[in-house]
């Protein structure tokens, strides 16, 4: 089929020159001497994980709107935590004062409500646990895990409990301020009797309780006493009134061991609460002692009333509990939820009043469940998009760090596990795309158990600006034959809203708004190229070519009559383009394999640059075309920033964790395009939501320590607006402007430069053809520059027949021929006209010339036109040409 013959015309290589090109960069970008223009400085952080670890209540309890009151963040160099945070206690003699511990090895102390950092003690080792006992303030209770200290360690996984001297006269920096109590295998709790005369710690089948003793020396094994359980407990807590401990199981047992009392210590009563049927995680005694609180993985918080063996349920909580407190006014109850929220619950009737939802993606199954739909960005108000519990994305203001909404895209049922080690499939959201101004959201939802039929869908939402969400508006069931990989919407609307879905069926179909008989989402057209499979697609800024891509060809398709227009082949045939996009308004196209990425040029067909570089993760900036490449190494990653126009990094930047995904997220509300931008943002494995900005190197100290002082500004360092801190600090940002302003006039230049020397080839063509294709009677040029059919008649007819008789002929004959009247045909000068001039010029010179003739012409009397107008009575009187309106 010639469309056929047309894609082998304008298949494309990369060329000799494109190969050196690309040589000469990887060899300048990877020499050591190389040295990025631009920095990448760390602007704030969001996310986490709220609820991996116990929370304290303030001594008020003000939970009144559940909104960040205060941020305590520091950078390491200004002697912040460099490391995960792992508990946090208010200070027992000053409740304006705050504990943190983290597995950087030390305890802080801060005074949280003028924010300053008052003392920071260092352990040596990383934290993984702390308590402060209320009536013995001056110590701390910790869990540490000393990996280098074989001599301290006689099992894998062997965690060492020390009693830490807060208020001791030695320095800080002291190991004589810890005393060791004991070493537990795979310890992971730790609790102190509220009068302080005791201290428990559990670990592999084992709980140890010490009888504090004063001293600094090594805790003796003659002091400890030691209770093994077949059970492996999970979580310990003691009871108000100092005379038995409670220990939660692995079975979801609890046990009541009553042995702090003397005389009971080598042979504890037992008595055992069991409910649940998976583990325990966590156990709050009130504060009379009468009711013990339990929760687990069944989301359901238990409330025994331990004298009578009564139980209250709280069910539906919406997830498994990992912690429990109340709050210092006994009004609410806490709890901790696995899908990274807090629930606080009123005391007395029992119902849910506050929730506080951090990244719901930062919970205990996410690395089962990975993160499928990356970082999309909201185009109404720039939240980000991601999955959240199984079957729901959620919205997230990164600015703000606060919880927008949540979608249940595949509506499931909180199902607890029979068996421990049961795993329960559930569907799971694997792609999200938006259209350009957020008025449709289309979501990709599937559910494979590897037994039964695999459940796919494909789901249309349009925006309901009453309840300000999304609302289902068309479900596609079996969308393909294969699993779906990727998803996206087109940039135009023009012609309707359009979406394309990839599949590893081989294929990709077309779908549009249909408005035939009802409204809804159909599937308009199927593509396919060769035999294999589609791994990716993109659009164009103004959507009038779909780039997808088929192994390691890149397909080039007509969005509209879906007809193929050219085939991109990589250089490297062996490996399959993993992803693909447009380069914002540019002439490039991105695509990336494992080892490799390219920028393609669409007007030559050719390879503009590319880099020897795995690629983990992708993003486009849809404003300027910025390219931010993420490769994973070891424990850490490195960012690479990229313009479309060169293959010299932008910038360069290391990131301390492993990213699991990036993304641009427009910074300024302009509606001028080329006035907006974009910063990094970037979800590390920790789920910690980490904002980039790109600054000149000469200022990137400054704005970093801008940005370390306050975190919680909305001020960005690429916004247009100003900043008088930032101004004070290194001068206005003039110079940054300028530098932007200059980058935009050399992108542009080059932009038009290459269209230019592209199109010159087809514009000699064009000229050429229209020279040869002249057409001698004038008729084939634009109607609205032609005469009245009167007036070139004559000519007309005069190019078609000649007349076969001249005058000598005529005399000869005795025929009488009116030399005045008559007149030899005039032939105009059509092939000298040029239709490729503007219709104007064309205008006034053809109408200046039909003037002259007309004017030459010899005027007709009345009887003639009365003999006309009487013989074709049918014809209609001729109108004046200057009165019509052409």
């Amino acid at each position: 089929m010639p469309s056929h013959e047309k894609t082998k015309a304008s298949r494309a290589k990369p060329s000799v020159g494109a190969k050196s090109t690309t040589a000469a960069i990887n060899a300048q970008a990877e020499s050591p001497k190389y040295t990025a223009k631009n920095s990448i400085v760390m602007t704030k952080t969001a996310g986490g994980n709220i609820s991996e670890f116990p929370f304290e209540f303030t001594k008020d309890s003000n939970v009144a709107t559940g909104a960040v009151v205060k941020v305590l963040s520091r950078s390491p160099a200004s002697g912040g935590h460099n490391s995960k945070i792992t508990r946090v206690i208010l200070n027992p003699k000053n409740p304006m004062q705050l504990y943190s511990a983290s597995l950087d090895g030390t305890i802080k102390l801060w005074d949280y409500n003028d924010e300053i950092l008052l003392k920071t003690y260092r352990i040596g080792a990383p934290i993984e646990f702390m308590v402060i006992s209320a009536v013995r303030p001056e110590e701390a209770y910790i869990v540490v895990n000393k990996e280098n200290s074989a001599a301290e360690k006689k099992e894998k996984n062997e965690k060492i409990v020390y009693r830490y001297a807060l208020d001791s006269d030695l320095p800080l920096t002291s190991q004589d301020r810890l005393r060791w109590i004991t070493a537990i295998p795979e310890c992971h709790c730790v609790d102190v009797s509220n009068d302080g005369r005791f201290v428990a710690m559990a670990g592999k089948n084992k709980c140890v309780i010490w009888n504090v003793t004063e001293g600094e020396e090594r805790v003796s094994e003659s002091e400890l006493h030691s209770y093994t359980f077949k059970d492996l407990p999970t979580v310990l807590a003691f009871s108000p009134d100092n005379t038995f401990i409670a220990i939660g199981h692995q079975s979801g047992r609890i046990t009541l061991q009553y042995c702090l009392v003397p005389g009971t210590e080598h042979k504890p009563l037992l008595s055992v609460l069991h409910w649940h049927h998976l583990p325990v995680k966590a156990l709050r005694f009130m504060g009379d002692g009468t009711y013990l609180m339990s929760g687990g993985e069944e989301a359901v918080l238990v409330i025994w009333q331990l004298e009578t063996d009564l139980k209250q349920f709280l069910p539906r909580l919406g997830g498994s509990i990992t912690s429990i407190n109340i709050s210092p006014n006994h009004k609410y109850y806490s709890v901790g939820l696995a899908d990274n929220s807090i629930r606080l619950i009123n005391s007395i009737s029992q119902n849910i009043e506050q929730a506080i939802q951090g990244l719901q993606y930062a919970q205990t199954e996410s690395n089962r469940l990975p993160l499928t739909t990356g970082l999309m960005v909201e185009p109404r108000n720039n939240n980000i998009v991601l999955n959240g519990v199984p079957g729901s994305i959620q919205f997230y203001n990164t600015q703000g760090d606060h919880h927008v909404m949540d979608l249940e895209v595949a509506p499931t049922n909180l199902i607890a596990r029979k068996e421990i080690n049961e795993i329960i499939i559930t569907s799971n959201v694997e792609h999200v795309a938006f259209l350009p101004r957020g008025e449709w959201m289309a979501t990709v939802d599937m559910r494979d158990d590897g037994e039964t039929t695999v459940e796919l869908y494909l789901k249309f939402w349009q925006w309901n600006p009453n309840s300000q969400s999304y609302a289902l508006h068309t479900r596609v069931d079996y969308p393909h034959a294969q699993p779906i990989t990727s998803l996206t919407f087109s940039p135009s609307s023009r012609h309707g809203p359009m979406a394309i879905t990839t599949s590893a069926d081989k294929t990709f179909k077309v779908w549009v708004l249909s408005t035939e008989r009802e409204v809804v989402w159909t599937c308009r057209s199927v593509g396919a190229y060769r035999d294999s499979p589609a791994t990716g697609a993109a659009f164009s800024d103004d959507g009038s070519i779909l780039a997808v891509s088929f192994g390691s060809m890149l397909t080039l398709w007509d969005p509209y009559e879906n007809t193929l227009q050219g085939i991109l082949s990589q250089p490297c045939d062996d490996e399959a383009i993993e992803h693909v996009a447009f380069l914002g308004d540019s002439p490039y196209v991105l695509t990336a394999t494992k080892t490799h990425f390219y920028v393609w040029n669409m007007l030559t067909c050719s390879v503009w640059w590319s880099y020897r570089c795995p690629v983990d993760k992708l993003a486009v900036d849809p404003l300027s075309g910025r390219i931010a490449i993420v490769h994973n190494v070891g424990t850490y990653s490195r960012l690479l920033v990229f313009e479309a126009k060169s293959g010299l990094p932008l910038a360069i930047h290391t990131i301390s964790h492993r990213c699991a995904a990036v993304t641009w997220i427009p910074q300024n509300e302009s509606a001028d395009r080329e006035t907006k931008s974009s910063n990094i943002t970037i979800l590390d494995v920790n789920h910690d939501l980490i904002m980039l900005a790109i600054v000149p190197a000469s200022k990137a100290s400054a704005v970093s320590t801008a940005a370390a002082e306050d975190l919680s500004t909305k001020t960005t360092i690429e916004s247009g607006e100003t900043s008088g801190i930032l101004d004070s600090m290194f001068g206005e940002r003039r110079d940054i402007r300028e530098e932007e302003r200059e980058q935009e006039e050399l992108r542009l230049k080059t932009a038009i430069h290459l269209r230019e020397e592209a199109m010159k080839q087809s514009r000699r063509e064009r000229r050429h053809k229209s020279e040869e294709s002249a057409d001698p009677t004038g008729l084939k040029a634009p109607s609205h520059v032609l005469p009245h059919v009167e007036t070139i008649f004559e000519t007309f007819m005069g190019s078609l027949m000649r007349l076969r008789i001249n005058n000598d002929s005529v005399q000869d004959a005795g025929m009488d021929i009116d030399t005045e009247s008559s007149s030899e045909p005039i032939k105009l000068p059509i092939a000298d006209v040029d239709t490729t001039f503007i219709p104007s010029e064309d205008f006034t010179s053809l109408t200046a010339y039909f003037s002259t003739i007309k004017s030459k012409a010899p005027p007709k009397n009345a009887s003639e036109t009365a003999a006309s107008s009487s013989e074709n009575e049918d014809t209609d009187d001729d109108e004046d040409a200057s009165q019509i309106d052409w």
